[in-house]
């Protein structure tokens, strides 16, 4: 059955073929829509809270703030604050800076070794393949989100909310900062246990916030992490620079 166009000048008049109302509201790909988002000097402003639990109690807690600067294929590099969440910690806080294929490291511990004059530690490392986050699921991996997204458990096309479990195993295959993280392919039992996430998606079709949870292998006790991920200004622009060292006299 078709409906009618009726303008209201009366000149004409046209039969309108329904629009199907999926066609409509389709959403975007999120693996896209974060694809679009790599450009030079591009990025996204973050925020990460994070703790380590035994028995319930926490021991170890963080929250890191900072931004990630964009390349054509991906992350290129961060600048990360790093600071003790723990009541009672006098942590020093603990700035990273990776950018040019270096990882430059100040305050904290590693501020107190350096020479008079000298306030960064600089290591060789591969940007591409080091991650800013605590948590071992960097989001800004197409590869990762998509993998993510693949054992949702939303049903609802173009939810704003998703939530899961994936596998280390699963992890291992999808994303090169965690297998740098790793350094070796993971045992069976350990590829086996699974990392339980929060997934919220932005009107932009964007990350907005990713929780995560995960049990470290069996040690001397068991020890559980957790991470909170926001995501804010996404395409901020972002030009991150290697330190200039001043050495004294």
């Amino acid at each position: 059955m078709k409906r009618w166009i009726i303008l209201v000048s009366g000149a004409l008049i046209l039969p309108a073929t329904a629009v199907p109302a999926d066609a409509r509201t389709a959403p975007a790909d999120p693996v896209a829509t974060l694809k679009a988002q790599f450009a030079a000097q591009r990025g996204v402003r973050i925020v990460e809270s994070a703790r380590t639990e035994s028995g319930g109690k926490p021991f170890s807690a963080q929250k890191r703030g900072g931004v990630v600067q964009f390349g054509v294929s991906g992350v290129a590099g961060y600048d990360i604050l790093t600071k003790s969440a723990l009541a009672g910690e006098t942590a020093r806080p603990v700035r990273t800076l990776a950018v040019g294929g270096s990882v430059h490291t100040s305050g904290g511990v590693i501020g107190e070794g350096l020479p008079e004059g000298r306030r960064w530690m600089s290591a060789p490392g591969s940007i591409r393949d080091l991650s800013p986050f605590l948590t071992p699921v960097l989001v800004l991996e197409p590869a990762t989100l998509k993998t993510l997204l693949a054992t949702s458990t939303a049903k609802k096309p173009g939810a704003s909310l998703h939530r899961g479990k994936v596998t280390f195993g699963a992890l291992y295959r999808a994303s090169p900062s965690y297998r740098a993280r790793l350094h070796k392919r993971p045992s069976a039992k350990i590829a086996a246990m699974t990392v339980t996430w929060r997934l919220w998606m932005g009107r932009d079709g964007l990350p907005s916030r990713l929780v995560t949870s995960w049990a470290e292998p069996p040690l001397a006790m068991r020890v559980t992490r957790v991470s909170d991920v926001r995501f804010a200004s996404w395409g901020t622009p972002v030009n991150l620079a290697a330190p200039v060292e001043e050495t004294a006299g």
